[in-house]
């Protein structure tokens, strides 16, 4: 594992006015892309009545594709809000989250055990085109990216960004928010049970 271990302050990231700042950016950049896809409804709308009955079979896949961005627009700003309250409970650790890229796709993120920092712990993340969470997704491909700071407890939840901090992403492992899944209990103190708790995950 490469990267510094170190905070970028002693309390929460949410005390550090860079963080504030690149949380309003990014609620505000994903609000925008919500609106886009909302605002486009309408206007496929008009497009199938003002054209011939024939055409709705061209116009049914295109609706279809439209309102599954829409839900996963809707789900990413709603993740900003998780994400605030993970940034107000958490330090920022700088370069901890090692970044790689999936042959299916995806983006993974490494990060060491809170509790045992020999072991590693995995996030995965597959941003979809269109919903302001591609960025991750594109630029580790790319090469761009390895690294990452992160704030949170990866066995549970937590938010990564670029340095600066920039482009927030929040991220969890399913059974930390899936209630049909038995939350993670094993190897976990008591403590840190009760701060994933406060930050919104399932913790049995």
């Amino acid at each position: 594992m490469t990267g510094l271990m170190s905070s970028v302050h002693d309390k929460t990231a949410w005390e550090d006015p860079a963080t504030r700042r690149a949380w309003r950016r990014t609620a505000m950049f994903r609000c925008a892309v919500l609106l886009g896809w909302l605002l486009g409804f309408p206007a496929w709308l008009f497009a199938v009545v003002m054209t011939p009955v024939w055409l709705l079979v061209l116009w049914l896949p295109v609706s279809l594709v439209g309102i599954r961005y829409a839900q996963l627009a809707a789900a990413a700003v709603a993740s900003m809000w998780g994400a605030r309250r993970v940034l107000g409970l958490y330090p920022w650790q700088v370069g901890i989250a090692e970044v790689r890229s999936k042959k299916n796709g995806s983006t993974q993120f490494v990060v060491p055990d809170p509790e045992r920092p020999d072991r590693s712990v995995r996030l995965a993340h597959d941003g979809s085109i269109g919903t302001g969470q591609h960025f991750w997704v594109r630029t580790v491909k790319s090469g761009q990216l390895t690294s990452a700071w992160f704030a949170g407890d990866p066995r549970y939840l937590g938010v990564v960004a670029t340095p600066g901090p920039r482009n927030l992403l929040w991220l969890a492992q399913r059974e930390a928010t899936d209630s049909r899944m038995s939350p993670r209990k094993r190897g976990v103190s008591p403590a840190a049970r009760a701060l994933a708790r406060s930050a919104g995950a399932r913790v049995g």
